[in-house]
This record gives structure tokens, sequence and C-alpha cells, in this order.
């Protein structure tokens, strides 16, 4: 998941501005759609969870982020920028669908005791997969092959691991339930 959502903004943002020549307040405009609609979602994410499943929302959030890498990756260089705006709400719509469900069953399938451990674990990897992410993909875009072609399979990356995850979703359990838990 992490690897779309930073990989995204880090290689718009250059795409946006090196390549159509947007400044840096025109690029950030261009994330304002895909901003608000995680903030204005994220609110309602725990409400969601509850009443759909942590999996089913998690595994939407996933294949969300997967359509719109997908199209943001095929989508014609000369497209319009609130086009690419709107491919990439779809990106964001992944942000509150996925993160605090999965925040929540990681925390929830640990014994309260090692519920600081968890955490620390999965926010590491969560920032190690960020900067792998923004490493690789800058490679990539500076690659001999050029910042375009760079650009695609940067997205088809990130949307190839955000499919596998959302199939290894498919695998979620909900947790075990507190009462009837034995000592791990």
């Amino acid at each position: 998941f992490i690897v779309g959502y930073y990989g995204l903004p880090f290689v718009m943002s250059l795409y946006l501005q090196q390549m159509r020549g947007l400044s840096a307040l025109g690029a950030g405009a261009a994330f304002l759609p895909m901003m608000l609609i995680g903030a204005a979602l994220t609110p309602f994410s725990a409400r969601l969870a509850e009443k759909l499943g942590a999996r089913l929302l998690i595994i939407a959030g996933l294949v969300l982020m997967t359509a719109g890498l997908v199209a943001i990756a095929t989508v014609a260089p000369a497209a319009p920028v609130w086009g690419l705006a709107l491919l990439m709400t779809l990106t964001g719509l992944g942000g509150p669908l996925v993160m605090p469900p999965m925040t929540a069953v990681l925390l929830n399938s640990v014994p309260g005791h090692c519920a600081g451990t968890a955490s620390g674990i999965f926010n590491t990897s969560r920032q190690a997969g960020g900067a792998l992410a923004v490493a690789v993909f800058g490679a990539l875009l500076a690659s001999r092959a050029g910042f375009l072609t760079g650009l695609r399979v940067s997205l088809l990356i990130a949307a190839g691991i955000a499919l596998a995850a959302a199939t290894v979703s498919t695998r979620l359990t909900p947790p075990l339930d507190p009462e009837k838990e034995v000592t791990r």
C-alpha cells in the first residue's frame, strides 16, 4: 500500500513540474482532490469497517488504488492536469480505506502487552516501504529509458504491489475474541 501511496506523489510531483511545466504550487493543487477525499473519508473509516468488515474495506481500497495507478500509468502524456487529479483520487481513497482498518487488524491480532512492539514494527515497515519506493522510482525516472518510461514503470510496479496486497488481504481473518483467547 505504502509503495503506491508514497510513490505516486513522488513521481507525479516531478512529472507535473518537470514535464508539464507546473509550478510547485500548481503541482500541489493537482494533489488537492486526492488529499481532500482522503481527509473527508478518514473520520468514517472506523464506522465503515464495523459495517462492512475490515477485510472488505482493505481489499476495496487496494483495488481502487491499483485501478488509479494503472489508469495514470496508461493515460496519454498530454492528458489534462484536472483529469490526472481526478485519477489520483482513486489512490487518495485507498488511504482511509486501507490504513485505519489495517492498523486495527494488526493491533487487535496481538496480545495487549505486544501492541507497542507491533505498532513500532508496523510503522517502521511503513517508512521502509515508502523510502524503498522513492529510491527505486527515482532510479527508474533517471534511467536511460527516459522519464516517461520510468514514470509508467514506477506506477505499474506500485499497482502490481497493491494488487498483490489486495490478493493477500483476502486471507485476513477477524481477530480472536479476547475473552476466548488463550495465552500466547
